[in-house]
């Protein structure tokens, strides 16, 4: 049972745990916040936050469409202070951290900022190591990680998501922090349960895109804006998601249409540097498409290394700050991949080397063995 207490000490204890990564996370997204909400700095940044998230723990939601949040709003209360208190955040990192992005996504849906992070995430769920869970951490590369992490969300599922690069997008009209993932981790043990729930709180999470898988071997592919969402499911359980691009017709759809208004909107031309680097998410969604269907006629363990840390002639899946065009900014750095094998409680991973500008697919990383977790199949 949840209550405010255990709420309050489940995050204390687990924030305390990792107080380093989290000081060092929050902090990022403080500067990360720092410029877009005026010439306060970190104060500025502290103030802004707080008022967006009182302003939406204030919002109360429709409880007879979401029972789930029934006395929601004090344990999230009392999850975000043992977060604080367990971390050692100052205002500034604790109101970054219980805003979860959340005011970043009002300006990106603005138009006005373009992060640095695609990443992707793909899935086999068998192979010569048993079923293999693989994902690329993209982004600027002082953006802080920690080592690979048991991936379930409870005993049957497994989300992972990215980015998904909506200018211009529509505004929600549910600003609650309604946290749906932990809904599912408490509530749904397939994956369409899962995506039941997903579909029923749209409005009150994303943009990104994500992957689900159960136990049972079912795999869905969500696409998501502030406001809409598309959902393919795989016919075989192999799967990936990638960010910045959609596959689903109608969301396909829509994100061309809010990207072509985005470039009205800032005067810029097409061609420009966004319109190549958006073409280049594409082709690498295209890589892994064929990547993966080469796959999965003898799935290995070294195919999907292979699949994650592409660098080729047409395109790239592994990044390193890569220029597309003479006179365009880098794109991202793959800071770190890992792959980690469900069935035997197992992660390899590789990591960027700043300090000796050694990309991240030269630089493996001992494994991570996984103590007293249950096993996928």
């Amino acid at each position: 049972m949840w209550t405010p207490r255990s709420s309050y000490e489940e995050a204390f204890a687990a924030a305390k745990a990792r107080g380093e990564f989290l000081r060092a996370k929050s902090e990022h997204i403080v500067q990360l916040y720092v410029g877009q909400v005026g010439k306060g700095g970190r104060t500025e940044v502290a103030r802004v936050l707080g008022e967006s998230n009182r302003g939406r723990l204030a919002a109360a939601p429709d409880l007879q469409r979401y029972p789930e949040l029934i006395g929601m709003r004090e344990l999230i209360e009392a999850e975000w202070r043992g977060t604080r208190d367990g971390a050692g955040l100052d205002d500034a990192q604790a109101e970054a951290c219980a805003d979860g992005n959340y005011f970043l996504h009002r300006v990106i849906a603005s138009g006005r900022f373009k992060p640095k992070a695609h990443c992707s995430v793909a899935y086999f769920p068998t192979s010569d190591h048993g079923a293999l869970l693989a994902s690329n951490l993209d982004t600027d590369i002082n953006e802080p990680y920690t080592e690979p992490t048991w991936p379930l969300m409870n005993e049957h599922l497994i989300m992972g998501g990215v980015s998904s690069g909506v200018f211009l997008d529509e505004e929600s009209p549910e600003t609650f922090p309604a946290p749906v993932f932990k809904l599912i981790a408490r509530y749904c043990w397939s994956t369409d349960e899962a995506v039941e729930m997903l579909t029923r709180y749209n409005l009150f999470w994303g943009p990104g895109n994500h992957i689900v898988i159960d136990r049972r071997g079912r795999v869905a592919m969500i696409e998501k804006s502030a406001c809409r969402i598309g959902v393919r499911h795989s016919k075989d359980g192999f799967g990936f998601t990638t960010a910045m691009v959609s596959r689903e017709p109608g969301m396909k759809a829509f994100l061309a249409d809010r990207r072509a208004a985005s470039l009205v909107d800032r005067k810029l031309p097409n061609p420009c540097a966004d319109t190549r680097y958006w073409a280049a998410q594409d082709v690498r969604q295209e890589i892994m498409t064929r990547l993966l269907d080469d796959a999965r006629k003898a799935p290995t363990l070294e195919k999907m290394r292979a699949l994650m840390q592409y660098r080729g002639p047409d395109g790239v899946v592994c990044d390193n700050g890569d220029v597309l065009h003479p006179g365009d900014p880098p794109i991202e750095h793959t800071i770190r991949t890992m792959i980690v094998c469900l069935s035997k409680g197992r992660a390899l991973w590789w990591t960027r080397d700043n300090e000796r500008n050694i990309p991240s697919w030269q630089n493996r990383r001992e494994d991570v063995v996984f103590k007293d977790v249950l096993l996928w199949p």
